[in-house]
């Protein structure tokens, strides 16, 4: 597959997969760093002539650095703007506050990505428990650069705060130095695996972590004159590298992000004004490079849209704090952005999985949507649980540039809802899916497809990222493989085609796939994919598969069914749950297997689970309907949900000819929708 990019970061597929020789230790590879800020050249970047800064402009004068120093440490402590969240000052309020993820890091056991690591008296921040020769781990490049955004010192910071106890300040101190003396500032952009300095860690150091910290210890004696300046030196090293490197998507985001808070958070640098305005730019730009029109991030990945517009507000948040204001133009461009929150979201309040997305809370980003934009009433009914504000106006709703469509029959928390993913491959956080569909009803996830996974080198990273984990339809055993393309259709400058229509008797959907089956995507079928909800109650989809050489071809349709168990009676299989239940019923099938759990001869059968702790998986039943065929094949389902402790609507046959959907139910209502041909 060549490369594997985010952004702009490209990881070779040795560094991916793990295909180092084995046995042998993968190393950092050093970085041409510069010097250290001196104490000359640090205070020259600070802007000395502000009246508050007078003792320090005299210390500095005179070069007694000692002083100057100290008068820099009595204006920070006593500066009344920019304020924080908390007064830094007021420690030692919660004596008997759970310690317990400090004592770790005061010990150096450290944990990154839920996996710990117990250092020794020295903690090395290059190095990766998953790249030993006896991990137990499969490869996992992300421990070293999640563990370099200094989680731990957060756990240090908040012990402090809550106690007073001046060790863990001390131990803050400690821990700190040992990561300036050992991780320079590298002259050039270092996204590599290993990286103490990738871009988007030195975003959310300044953007996110260090704020918190810096706020939290503020007030300790330990965080002594002398490395409070050092902390500000590397404050400004960081402003100076993110000004001068900068990626693309939801990474860029992130270090505009940083680079704007280590502005806003420190108007005492000369520089502070030209970071703060350098990140605004950048973030406003790429309100418009990275947002479709439609509100949805290229990325495609829900989670990854919220990371984006989270850093997207990260000065708006700080506005109150700082007094540093940004555009209402800026603001308004984000209320997009709160639609696709809106219209995707699940009855359960929850983000589709789609792409590297688990399903996340929804309600909370209407919190802040409806702050921002007071007259929409439809975000503050979601926010306040349908106790204020209004019920959106409409149900089901296409995102054009996203290629998704979501129907539903209703708002509250027991609607009907099917997500139909027909987008380009992504920007980034790519899944082989397309046409793939998920399903919730009464409260619960019943279809589900891959989500995410730990970004390691294992099967199952693989099998998530396969068309095998998803809700599609394979050729030949072969899978979808748009990853072969030019990167520049990843990301789309016009509507893709997607029908879409609704009203009051059904809804309707439709898109292709016929890019291609295989490694070399050499296998030509195209694949019409038909999405039908026929109200109130039953989905279907049509498939259409037509062969470019007219051959005969076995076809494979998946259903991964998030239940315990389920059972197959002929050609319908039935989730066996306690509460709502599934009924996935094929006419014109040759038959179906109910696989679980499988590792052989593929993976199938799995969903992740992050419950189980660090790369969890659970098996749940799929159902693999079979077909071959020469010439066109179409393939018609049913799905059909249940509420607790009812049985699935009973279809008896259902056909489609192509412009036409009939549906003869066991109580002999038949129903028929017809289309218009894409």
């Amino acid at each position: 597959m060549g490369e594997w990019r985010i952004g702009v970061r490209a990881l070779s597929v040795a560094s991916l997969m793990g295909l180092a020789p084995a046995g042998v230790a993968e190393a950092a590879a050093p970085a041409e760093t510069g010097p250290r800020l001196s104490d000359a050249a640090f205070f020259g970047l600070l802007d000395v002539e502000r009246p508050e800064l007078a003792a320090v402009r005299e210390a500095a004068a005179r070069q007694d650095w000692a002083a100057a120093k100290r008068a820099l440490a009595v204006h920070l402590r006593g500066r009344k703007a920019p304020r924080w969240t908390f007064d830094p000052l007021a420690v030692g309020r919660s004596p008997k506050a759970d310690t317990g993820k400090a004592e770790n890091a005061m010990r150096h056991r450290l944990s990154s990505i839920g996996i710990e690591w117990q250092f020794g008296p020295a903690i090395d921040w290059a190095f990766n428990p998953t790249t030993q020769p006896d991990a137990k781990w499969p490869r996992n490049h992300e421990w070293t650069w999640q563990l370099n955004r200094h989680p731990m010192w957060l756990d240090l910071g908040r012990a402090f705060y809550a106690t007073g106890d001046e060790k863990y300040a001390a131990e803050f101190v400690a821990q700190f130095g040992s990561w300036v003396r050992e991780c320079p500032v590298p002259l050039k952009a270092d996204n590599k695996a290993f990286s103490r300095w990738r871009t988007i860690e030195a975003g959310i150091r300044t953007g996110s972590v260090w704020p918190e910290v810096y706020h939290l210890l503020l007030g300790a004696k330990a965080l002594d004159d002398e490395a409070l300046t050092l902390f500000l030196k590397s404050w400004a090293e960081h402003a100076h590298y993110l000004m001068a490197f900068k990626t693309g998507g939801n990474w860029l985001t992130m270090e505009a992000n940083g680079l704007y808070h280590v502005g806003a958070l420190f108007p005492e640098f000369k520089d502070a004004a030209l970071w703060r305005r350098t990140a605004l730019e950048r973030l406003s730009a790429e309100q418009d490079i990275q947002v479709y029109p439609d509100g949805a991030q290229v990325e495609l990945a829900p989670g990854y849209h919220g990371v984006a517009v989270q850093n997207f507000l990260g000065p708006v948040y700080l506005a109150p704090l700082t007094g540093f204001e940004v555009p209402a133009a800026y603001i308004a461009k984000m209320e997009r952005m709160f639609d696709y929150f809106l219209y995707a979201m699940q009855p359960t309040r929850r983000t589709p999985a789609l792409n590297d997305s688990s399903a996340g809370g929804v309600e909370r980003w209407m919190e802040t949507g409806a702050k921002l934009f007071p007259g929409r009433a439809d975000f503050r009914w979601v926010a306040s649980g349908g106790k204020q504000g209004q019920e959106p106006a409409v149900l089901s709703y296409r995102f054009p540039y996203a290629g998704q469509v979501f129907l539903r029959n209703g708002w509250d928390r027991e609607a009907l809802w099917l997500c139909f993913d027909a987008g380009p491959y992504g920007y980034g956080h790519q899944h082989e899916d397309k046409l793939g569909v998920t399903l919730t009803a009464f409260g619960q996830p019943l279809l589900v497809e891959g989500g995410v996974y730990t970004y390691d080198a294992s099967e199952w990273r693989r099998y998530v990222l396969s068309s095998r984990a998803h809700n599609v339809v394979l050729v030949d055993g072969l899978e979808q493989n748009r990853r072969k393309s030019p990167r520049e259709s990843y990301v789309v400058k016009e509507p893709v085609p997607l029908a879409f229509a609704t009203g009051d008797t059904h809804d309707y959907a439709a898109a292709v796939y016929d890019e291609g089956w295989g490694p070399d995507g050499a296998r030509l079928v195209r694949h019409t994919r038909h999405v039908f909800f026929v109200k109130p109650d039953l989905f279907a989809l049509a498939d259409v598969l037509e062969p470019a050489d007219g051959q005969a071809h076995s076809y494979e349709a998946l259903f991964h069914l998030d239940a315990e168990e389920a059972k197959a009676d002929g050609l319908s299989v039935v989730t066996l749950n306690k509460g709502a239940n599934l009924a996935v019923t094929a006419f014109g099938a040759d038959g179906v297997s109910v696989i679980k759990g499988q590792t052989e001869p593929a993976v199938q059968g799995w969903l992740p689970d992050s419950s189980a702790g660090y790369g969890g998986v659970r098996p749940i039943p799929t159902a693999a309907y079979r077909r071959r065929g020469a010439g066109t094949v179409t393939l018609v389902f049913t799905l059909a949900p249940a509420a607790a402790g009812k049985p699935p609507r009973a279809v008896k046959d259902a056909r489609f000819d192509g412009v036409e959907l009939t549906v003869a139910f066991e109580n002999g209502e038949t129903r028929r929708v017809r289309v218009k041909a894409l």
